[in-house]
C-alpha cells in the first residue's frame, strides 16, 4: 500500500505582485513539508485579475523568473502552480508541473471562462491551439499540452477551472488515459450559495469516473472587485472528504487528501465504466504522457471527513468584510470614512468594517494590524450630516451604532451650505426653487452638498471613502450623482435591500458568525427606509417613491438574470397586487434604461450573488436605450 498525501492550497494572491505571490507560495511549500504532491490555484504566480497587463511581455518575464524560484524548493515533491505563457502567437493560461528542482510540462486550459464575471478570452487562447512542445524563455524545450503525469502505481490529470465546469471535461480524457486523480486549480470567484454547487459537481465527476479530484482555489479581495472563496477540496468516488477554509483572513490554508493508490486503484477496476464512442475514448489515448520519479509517501492515512455547511448569512459576512479587509490592505491607507445616516445600508458598511476587524483579530492574532501601523479603533470615522429634514431618530441611530461599535463619530449640519448654493443659482436663475416645481433638484442637492465634506474629512484622515449603494438602487437610479454615489469602493452593490434589511435582522438577534448583537439595530430596523430629503411633514419613503423592494427584487432578477422579455417581465403568481405589480414593472424598465449612465460612474463593487449589476465586472448594458416594441 502506497499512501500519498495530495494538498491543496488556498492562496491570497495580489495582481502583478510577482515578489509578494512567489513569498507566499514558497511559505506554503515549505509548510507542507509532508505533503507528496501540492496544488495552487490557477494563474497563482502573476495572479489572475492582471487584466490587460496580460497582454505585456514583463508580465510573462517576471512570472517565468517566478517559476524558476519557485522549482528550487521543490525537493522530493511535486508541485503545481499556474501562470500565462506566451507561445507564439497565442497566450495561454497553464499550469505547470514541477518536481525535485524541474519543470516536468506545461499544461494549457482548454476551456476559456466567459461568462458572468469572465472575460478569459480577451487575453488567453484555448489549449487545443498549442504545439505538443513548448520553447521557454531560456531556451529549452518542454511537453506542453493535455499531459498524463504517470508513476508506477499513481497518475495525475490537470484541468484548469473552467474545465472542471464544461459538459465535455478534459478530465474524462485523463480518466480514460489512467488518470487516478484529476487536479484543478480555480480562480473561482464567491458567490452566495456557490460553494454548494461546487461540491456537487465536482462530487458527481469523481463518482461517473471513479477518481479522487482535489481542487484548490485563490482567496481574498485579488484586485479589487472579485473576492475569491478558497474552500479547496478533496472528493473521492463521488463523495467529499475534505473542505478547507473558506473566505480566510490568512495568506494560505492547506487541506490535505490522503489517497491510498491500491484503494484507488482497486475501486476504479470494479466500478470504472467506459463512455462515448472509439473516437472519443481514442483522444485519452492519444494524450501525451510524462513518467515522473515515485512521489513521496507515507506511513499514516487520515480517512477522516472534514466538510462544512454553507449559511448564506455568514458568507456574506466573511466575504464581505474580508472584501473590505484587503481592499484596505493592498490599497495602503489608514482606513475607512463612512457618512453615517442613521439608515440601513450606511450601517451595514459599519458593520462589515467592525466584522473585517474581529476577524483578522482572530485569524491574524490581536495585534496583526498594530505591526502595520493601523489602530484597530481608527479604521473608521463616520459622520452625521443632518439637514433640517433629517429626524432626530436616524440621527440618534448613526451615534449609538458607532458608540456600540467602538468607533469615533462626529455630528454636523449642512443646511447652511445647502442654504448658499440655493441663493447662488438662484441669483443666476432669476428664481427661488419651491418643492412643487423642483423637488428633484431640492433633493439632490442636500445629498451632493454633502460629498466635498465627507471627501474632505477622508482626505485628512488617510481614509478610503465607503459609498453605501445597494443594488436595488443601482437598479433604478435611486442615488445622487457625485452625492451619496461618492465613494473608493462600495460593498453593497452586489446584493439586494430587500437581502441588506434581512442580513441586519439576523445581526440584531445575535446570530451572525463574528458581530454580536447590536441593539442600535432595533430603531433602525424598525423604521420604513427613506432618504431623508424631503420635508419631514411629506413623511418621505424609498418604497413610495420607487416600489416594494421584495417586487423590484423580482422584477430586476427576471430582467438581469433570467433574461425575461419586458412583455411578460412577472408572472401574475409571482405578486398578488396585480396593479401594483403592472405600475412596477414599467417605472422599472424606464428608470432601468435611463441609469446605465449612473451605473457607468458608481464605484467599484464586490461580485457576491449569482449576478450583479457592475458593468466592469457583471453586466453590460447600453448606456442609450429605450425599450419598446
Amino acid at each position: 500500500m502506497s499512501v500519498y498525501r495530495c494538498t491543496a492550497v488556498s492562496l491570497k494572491t495580489t495582481a502583478l505582485d510577482f515578489k509578494g505571490n512567489r513569498e507566499k507560495i514558497i511559505a506554503a511549500i515549505q509548510a507542507n513539508e509532508n505533503s507528496s504532491l501540492i496544488l495552487f490555484p490557477e494563474l497563482c504566480i502573476s495572479g489572475y485579475g492582471c487584466e490587460d497587463t496580460f497582454y505585456f511581455p514583463w508580465v510573462w518575464e517576471h512570472s517565468w523568473k517566478s517559476l524558476l524560484e519557485i522549482a528550487k524548493v521543490t525537493s522530493g515533491k511535486t508541485v503545481i502552480v499556474g501562470l500565462p505563457f506566451f507561445q507564439s502567437p497565442y497566450l495561454f493560461n497553464v499550469t505547470a508541473v514541477l518536481q525535485n528542482g524541474k519543470i516536468l510540462g506545461l499544461v494549457p486550459k482548454q476551456n476559456l471562462a466567459q461568462t458572468g464575471v469572465h472575460y478569459e478570452n480577451r487575453w488567453f487562447t484555448k489549449g487545443e491551439e498549442s504545439r505538443n512542445y513548448a520553447i521557454t524563455p531560456d531556451g529549452s524545450e518542454l511537453l506542453f499540452g493535455s499531459l498524463l503525469f504517470e508513476s508506477a502505481d499513481f497518475n495525475f490529470g490537470i484541468e484548469i477551472c473552467e474545465d472542471s465546469w464544461v459538459q465535455t471535461r478534459p478530465g474524462q480524457y485523463l480518466v480514460e488515459a489512467g488518470a487516478d486523480l484529476i487536479l484543478s486549480p480555480g480562480a473561482s470567484h464567491f458567490a452566495l450559495g456557490k460553494q454548494d454547487i461546487r461540491k456537487k459537481m465536482f462530487s458527481e465527476s469523481s463518482r461517473n469516473s471513479s477518481t479522487a479530484i482535489l481542487y484548490a482555489n485563490l482567496d481574498g479581495n485579488e484586485s479589487g472587485r472579485l473576492i475569491f472563496e478558497g474552500g479547496c477540496m478533496g472528493i473521492v468516488d463521488g463523495h467529499v472528504k475534505k473542505e478547507g477554509p473558506k473566505l480566510h483572513f490568512t495568506d494560505f490554508e492547506s487541506t490535505h487528501l490522503d489517497l491510498d493508490s491500491t484503494e484507488l486503484r482497486s475501486n476504479r477496476a470494479r466500478n470504472f465504466r467506459s463512455s462515448g464512442t472509439r473516437e472519443f475514448r481514442s483522444r485519452g489515448k492519444g494524450l501525451q504522457r510524462i513518467e515522473i520519479l515515485p512521489l513521496k509517501t507515507q506511513k499514516s492515512f487520515d480517512n477522516s471527513i472534514q466538510v462544512s455547511k454553507s449559511d448564506l448569512f455568514q458568507d456574506f459576512t466573511r466575504a464581505t468584510s474580508l472584501g473590505l479587509f484587503d481592499y484596505l490592505i493592498k490599497s495602503k491607507t489608514k482606513g475607512y470614512t463612512l457618512s453615517l445616516s442613521g439608515g440601513a445600508d450606511s450601517a451595514a458598511c459599519a458593520l462589515l468594517v467592525k466584522a473585517g476587524i474581529l476577524f483578522s483579530q482572530k485569524e491574524l492574532g490581536p495585534k496583526y494590524l498594530e505591526s502595520l501601523g493601523l489602530d484597530p479603533k481608527n479604521l473608521l470615522f463616520t459622520l452625521f450630516q443632518g439637514t433640517e429634514n433629517n429626524s432626530e431618530q436616524t440621527k440618534n441611530s448613526a451615534k449609538q451604532l458607532s458608540a456600540e461599535l467602538g468607533f469615533t463619530h462626529s455630528e454636523i449640519t449642512v443646511d447652511s451650505e445647502v442654504k448658499s448654493m440655493l441663493e447662488k443659482i438662484s441669483a443666476v436663475k432669476g428664481l427661488i426653487p419651491n418643492w412643487k416645481d423642483h423637488n428633484l433638484a431640492l433633493q439632490n442637492i442636500q445629498a451632493r452638498v454633502r460629498s466635498p465634506l465627507i471627501w474632505l474629512l477622508a482626505n485628512l484622515n488617510g481614509h478610503l471613502l465607503l459609498s453605501t449603494g445597494n443594488r436595488s438602487e443601482a437598479s433604478v437610479g435611486y442615488t445622487t450623482m457625485d452625492g451619496d454615489s461618492s465613494g473608493s469602493v462600495a460593498p453593497l452593490t452586489g446584493v439586494s435591500k430587500e437581502f441588506v434589511l434581512s442580513w441586519l435582522k439576523n445581526v440584531h438577534e445575535g446570530k451572525d458568525i463574528i458581530l454580536p448583537k447590536i441593539n442600535a439595530l432595533e430603531g433602525i430596523l424598525d423604521s420604513k427606509p427613506t432618504a431623508e430629503l424631503k420635508p419631514l411633514s411629506e413623511k418621505q419613503e424609498d418604497e413610495k417613491d420607487l416600489m416594494p423592494y421584495p417586487l423590484l427584487q423580482k422584477l430586476e432578477r427576471n430582467f438581469v438574470f433570467l433574461g425575461k422579455s419586458p412583455d411578460n417581465l412577472l408572472e401574475s403568481q409571482e405578486w398578488s397586487d396585480a396593479k401594483e405589480a403592472e405600475e412596477g414593472k414599467k417605472k422599472f424598465l424606464k428608470l432601468f434604461s435611463a441609469s446605465q449612465w449612473k451605473r457607468e460612474r458608481l464605484p467599484p463593487s464586490f461580485h457576491l450573488d449569482e449576478y450583479g449589476l457592475d458593468p466592469k465586472s457583471s453586466f453590460r448594458f447600453p448606456i442609450l436605450s429605450e425599450i419598446s416594441f
